[in-house]
């Protein structure tokens, strides 16, 4: 099947402003190739860039998908290890599309996907990763170590699994009946809804009066990462991995901090400032095709692209997990 000039796009224009527009099919430069996109994963931080301001300015308009797998259709004359027909797994932005390319500076991140993993399934494959990295490279996760995550969203699951792969205790707090479950499947040892407990308590209870040692703050609601400073004990790691919008900011006790020796820890894709832990990608699509982490529970709704207005509604309604976006004709 030949590829055509142009293809359906769903691009971000501003705040609240998203439109499905026609635009050519891009081309690819001789390190680059194009995919055939199958599949979509919508980003909790791509539901933030349409709702609010962004920290770092948006050079509208932007195709915010950045979860994405499909088809190899083209493969540029400089590039080795991929082939037209190969299923994978991309990196970069560009997946609210039927077709996206993958750059020079993102093929390495890019995977082939196995073949008993989908390509909805392969649309976790960089959540996952950003998850892995919270937790091993900077909450430095250990077995015996007591972790709290604090919401099991999608990402919040994710890092549970991480953490109880990585030989931690898992605490969830979670308000919503079914993530709750759903902790408890993905490694947590023990669930709490914080609308019902004190979670201070119940983690004092939990830790014998120590506290954790690890608190994952996974909701960038300033409230709820505050709270966390005191879910961790003497050098305790507090490790921020949900963003906000822009302007955000928090209160903390500074003598808590000072003597207890805590740390507030940031947490952002996979690395930052060329620390990038780029074999991560391959640890991720390893865990998902060997079943390690069973991504395909977290997936509640679909809606092909052209519904995009009908599938952010959804989300904005609240009951969803993950809503994959699939871009077949």
């Amino acid at each position: 099947m030949s590829t055509p000039s142009t293809m359906k796009e769903v691009k971000l224009f501003g705040i609240g402003d998203l439109r499905i527009v026609e635009s050519p099919v891009p081309t690819i430069e001789p390190d680059e190739i194009l995919v055939r996109v199958r599949a979509c994963g919508i980003c909790p931080t791509e539901m933030r860039k349409f709702s609010v301001p962004n920290y770092k300015p948006i050079p509208f308009p932007v195709n915010p998908g950045h979860e994405w797998t499909g088809d190899v259709v083209a493969v540029g004359s400089k590039v080795k290890g991929f082939e037209v027909g190969w299923r994978v797994v991309a990196e970069g932005e560009g997946g609210y599309a039927e077709y996206a390319k993958i750059t020079r500076s993102n093929l390495q991140y890019s995977y082939r996907l196995p073949d008993n993993v989908s390509y909805e399934e392969g649309t976790f494959v960089e959540p996952l990763s950003d998850c892995i990295h919270a937790v091993r490279e900077r909450a430095k996760v250990i077995a015996g170590d007591r972790v709290v995550v604090v919401g099991a969203g999608p990402m919040g699951l994710g890092i549970v699994a991480a953490a109880a792969r990585s030989g931690g205790s898992v605490m969830a707090v979670e308000p919503i009946p079914e993530r709750r479950a759903l902790a408890l499947e993905f490694g947590a040892e023990v669930v709490i809804d914080p609308n019902a407990v004190s979670v201070e308590e119940a983690v004092l209870e939990w830790t014998s009066g120590r506290r954790a040692n690890v608190c994952m703050a996974t909701v960038g609601i300033s409230k709820v990462m505050e709270s966390c400073m005191k879910l961790v004990g003497e050098r305790g790691r507090v490790v921020l991995f949900g963003g906000g919008g822009a302007g955000q900011s928090i209160t903390i006790d500074p003598n808590w901090i000072h003597y207890n020796e805590i740390s507030i820890i940031g947490s952002e894709w996979i690395g930052v400032g060329g620390k990038e832990e780029k074999d991560l990608y391959r640890i991720s699509t390893e865990w998902i095709a060997g079943g390690k982490v069973p991504v395909g529970r977290l997936i509640s709704h679909r809606f092909p692209l052209t519904k995009i207005h009908d599938a952010y509604d959804t989300i904005k309604a609240g009951g969803t997990l993950k809503v994959i976006l699939l871009t077949d004709r």
